[in-house]
């Protein structure tokens, strides 16, 4: 890894893109919950059909 230049000497454009990586990285578990987060919902109407359907079903083929 390289080092961090001291105070008077300006980064690199490698060093500023392998920095951006280290922050990417750092920073993909809290962008992934996000993401989680932000798509998990579904529309008011899927979620009513879905319950609707969830008492709906046979169990055609069990012997019972």
């Amino acid at each position: 890894m390289p080092s961090m230049p001291s105070a008077d000497e300006p980064l690199t454009p490698l060093q500023m893109g392998i920095n951006g990586l280290k922050l990417l990285f750092a920073m993909s578990p809290l962008i992934a919950l996000f993401y989680i987060v932000y798509t998990g919902f579904e529309d008011e109407e899927v979620e009513q059909l879905k319950r609707k359907k969830k008492g709906d079903f046979e169990m055609d083929g069990h012997a019972e």
